[in-house]
C-alpha cells in the first residue's frame, strides 16, 4: 500500500526476558467452533444498506432470512474455502514469476507485468522461457517442497505434466493463470492508490483467491502497534490469550522471489517475540491460537509442534533485499526479531540468482513453538465459543479482511467481538466499517513505513486498533 505515512520509528532497548513456557499448548477443551447465529446477523441486516448484501439475501423479509440462514452459511463457507484453492493457484504463479531456484532467467520487471495486461501477447512472449523452465521443474520436482506443491496443484486441475499433451495443457493453464493474477494485481494496485487507510482500500481483494503467503513487513507494523499499546494502556504482562487469524505460510516472496529456504510461518513467532519484548505478556502463561482455513498452514504448524515436542527447534530464515530502501525502523526490527524466543542460527547462503540479499537465521526454541495451537476456522462465518474467563485478550488479523466485502467483514467483526474479552484489542491493517450497535469501537491506529523510494514514495501499513 502506498501513501504518505508517519516517518517516526521507535527502537526501544528492553532487557532480555528468559522464555519459559509450558511444555504444550492445546485449544481449551471447553472451546468449540460454532457458526455465527442468526440473532447476531439480524442486527447487521437491520442497519446495512441492501445494496451491500449478497444477491441471495436481498429483498428478503426477516422471517425469510432466518429460514434460509443456516443453508446460506453452509453454502458460503464452501465457497470461501474454495477460494483457498484459488489462492494456492496464485501462489504457484508467484513462484513461477519470481522464483530463483528453478531457472536462471531474470525475474519480470514491473513493466513486464504491466504488459501482461496492456499487451498480453508481448508480455507472455517475454515470460515464455521462464514458463518452460517451470514446466520442466514441476515435471521432475525432486525433493523441492515448493515444486512438489506446484505439481500437486497442477494435478488437481486434471493435468498430467509428463505427457506431451500434458505439457501443452500445463502451458495453457499457467499462461491463463498468469494473466488472471496480473489483472487482479493491477486492479488491486489501483484500489490501493486511494488515500492510505481509506475505506476504498478495505476490500480490494474481495474477488481474489485467499492467499496463504505472508511477509515480515506487516509483522513490523504489528510490533509498532503493540509498542504503542504498551506505552498508552495499563497492559503490563496482561496479554495471556492471543489469537491470530490467518498466520500464513512464506511460500515465495512476491517482491524478491526468495524460494531458497524451506517454507516457514513467521507471524506466530514474531508476535510472541513482540509481546515479550514490550512487556505485554508473561512467557510462562502466554497461549497463542492460530486460526486458518488452509489445511497446508495448519499441517505445517502441527508438524512444527510435533517436532518441538521431541525437542527440535524451528528455524526461521529472514532475508533482506538490499535493493529496496528499508526504513531504519524496519532494519532494526529485522536485526532483533527473534532474540526473545530463540538464538542466532547459521544463515542460509542464497543462490547468485537471488540478487543482493542479506540473510539472518533464527533458531526458535521448542517452548515458543509449543505455546501455539491451531484450529480450522472461517472467521467470516464461525467463532470459537469459550467461557468468559478464557476469551482472548488480543486478536490479530493482517491482510485477511481485505479479501471480503463489507457484509462479510461485518459478520467477521461480530465473530471477533464474541471471542474477545471486554477491553480486549483487535489489531488489523484493514479499516472496517463499524455499524451502529457494534460491540467493537475504534481505538486509534499506528502508522509504519516500510520502504522509501525515488520522489518520496513510501510503502507501509496503518494498523488499526479496535477495542471490545
Amino acid at each position: 500500500m502506498k501513501g504518505r505515512r508517519t516517518r517516526s520509528a521507535l527502537v526501544i532497548g528492553v532487557a532480555s526476558v528468559a522464555l519459559s513456557m509450558p511444555v504444550r499448548s492445546q485449544p481449551s477443551p471447553s472451546a468449540v467452533i460454532a457458526p455465527i447465529p442468526f440473532a447476531e446477523a439480524r442486527q447487521i441486516f437491520q442497519v446495512l444498506r441492501e445494496d451491500l448484501l449478497p444477491e441471495a439475501l436481498k429483498a428478503r423479509t426477516p422471517p425469510e432470512l432466518e429460514t434460509m440462514w443456516t443453508r446460506w452459511v453452509e453454502t458460503r463457507d464452501a465457497a470461501i474455502r474454495q477460494r483457498v484453492v484459488q489462492g494456492d493457484e496464485d501462489s504457484v504463479i508467484n513462484l513461477l514469476l519470481f522464483g530463483t531456484t528453478f531457472t536462471k532467467r531474470l525475474r519480470p520487471t514491473d513493466s513486464d507485468l504491466e504488459a501482461l495486461v496492456t499487451r498480453p501477447a508481448v508480455g507472455m512472449a517475454a515470460l515464455r522461457p521462464r514458463v518452460d523452465d517451470f514446466i520442466a521443474a514441476v515435471t521432475s520436482p525432486g525433493n523441492d517442497e515448493r515444486l512438489q506443491f506446484a505439481r500437486g496443484v497442477i494435478l488437481r486441475a486434471g493435468i498430467d505434466p509428463p505427457t506431451a499433451a500434458g505439457t501443452d495443457q500445463v502451458r495453457r493453464y499457467l499462461e491463463e493463470r498468469i494473466r488472471a493474477v496480473a489483472a487482479g494485481s493491477t486492479a488491486a494496485s489501483q484500489a490501493a492508490g486511494a488515500v492510505a487507510g481509506s475505506l476504498a482500500t478495505s476490500n480490494a481483494y474481495r474477488e481474489r483467491g485467499l492467499s496463504s503467503d505472508t511477509s515480515l513487513l506487516v509483522d513490523y507494523g504489528v510490533d509498532r502497534a503493540l509498542e504503542a499499546a504498551a506505552r498508552s494502556r495499563p497492559m503490563a504482562a496482561a496479554v495471556r490469550r492471543v489469537a491470530i487469524v490467518g498466520p500464513g505460510l512464506d511460500f515465495t516472496d512476491k517482491l524478491a522471489g526468495y524460494d531458497f529456504y524451506p517454507q516457514q510461518t513467521i507471524q506466530p513467532f514474531a508476535l510472541i517475540d513482540s509481546l515479550i519484548r514490550h512487556g505485554l505478556s508473561d512467557p510462562s502463561s502466554m497461549r497463542v491460537t492460530a486460526f486458518d482455513l488452509s489445511p497446508r498452514v495448519i499441517q505445517h504448524l502441527e508438524t512444527a509442534r510435533t517436532r518441538a515436542a521431541a525437542g527440535t527447534p524451528y528455524d526461521l530464515v529472514l532475508p533482506r533485499n538490499l535493493d529496496r530502501s528499508w526504513t531504519p525502523g524496519l532494519v532494526a526490527y529485522w536485526q532483533r526479531l527473534g532474540d526473545r524466543i530463540g538464538d542466532e542460527a547459521p544463515a542460509v547462503t542464497p543462490p547468485a540468482t537471488a540478487g543482493r540479499v542479506q540473510v539472518r537465521g533464527v533458531r526458535v526454541r521448542p517452548s515458543a513453538v509449543l505455546a501455539t495451537a491451531t484450529r480450522d476456522l472461517n472467521i467470516v462465518l464461525q467463532r470459537e465459543e469459550r467461557p468468559a474467563s478464557e476469551k482472548f485478550d488480543l486478536l490479530i488479523a493482517t491482510n485477511i479482511l481485505v479479501y471480503y466485502d463489507t457484509f462479510e467483514q461485518s459478520l467477521a467483526l461480530a465473530n471477533i467481538a464474541s471471542m474477545l474479552k471486554p477491553g480486549g484489542l483487535f489489531l488489523t491493517n484493514t479499516r472496517v466499517v463499524l455499524l451502529p450497535g457494534s460491540p467493537i469501537r475504534s481505538a486509534g491506529y499506528t502508522d509504519s513505513v516500510y520502504t522509501t523510494g525515488p520522489g518520496g514514495d513510501e510503502t507501509g501499513d496503518r494498523v488499526w486498533w479496535y477495542e471490545r
